[in-house]
């Protein structure tokens, strides 16, 4: 769900407070126990303020949401055109993905927990945007393992997906790099484990 309303540069900048606080709130408590007046709050405004730039919580769930989902696949895309085939581009993949996850943990914990509450309609395009993305995993798995089947590539692509997700669900005070380098590890060895890589 976009949010179309023109926005000033201070409006901008508080819109971006707004949902900072909105994704913060959210991946600590919840969608649910998260109200606007709070979220406002967090943002350092009334929460009838909130709604200058926000008809609803749901549209700034939407626009969170959208924000991740963007940002995995524009990294996907942007992976595979700058590389060849091989198990080289799939190393790029998981580490990017990685990078994406560990730099916008709160979103991607909202978005695990709480895509469920979006409005029927965002839901279905933010599922056939997930689906587009194990799609595209699924596909440079298939250029490098012609034998593996539909099912154990989706298998094997929605594991390691969940394994960078992973990192939203702990509390984990590692420095940034070293996460990063530890699960591109793990997913990597995963991936090899489950389809077949030269």
């Amino acid at each position: 769900m976009t949010d179309t309303r023109p926005k000033s540069p201070k409006g901008a900048d508080r819109r971006e407070l707004i949902l900072r606080s909105a994704a913060d709130l959210m991946a600590e408590r919840g969608y649910s126990a998260v109200s606007m007046a709070q979220i406002g709050a967090a943002a350092g405004i009334v929460g009838s303020g909130v709604y200058r730039h926000f008809d609803s919580k749901a549209t700034i769930l939407g626009v969170l949401l959208e924000r991740v989902i963007d940002a995995m696949h524009s990294g996907t895309r942007d992976i595979i055109a700058a590389t060849e085939d091989g198990p080289d581009r799939l190393d790029a993949m998981i580490r990017k993905q990685t990078e994406i996850v560990v730099e916008n943990r709160s979103l991607v914990a909202v978005y695990l927990r709480d895509s469920g509450n979006l409005p029927a309609d965002d839901l279905r395009r933010l599922r056939l945007q997930q689906r587009e993305l194990i799609g595209e995993w699924m596909r440079v798995c298939a250029a490098i393992s012609p034998g593996s089947s539909e099912p154990e590539l989706r298998m094997v692509v929605q594991g390691v997906l969940a394994l960078i997700n992973s990192i939203c669900t702990y509390d984990n005070r590692l420095p940034a790099d070293r996460i990063v380098a530890a699960i591109t590890e793990m997913a990597s060895s995963a991936l090899r484990t489950g389809v077949p890589v030269p």
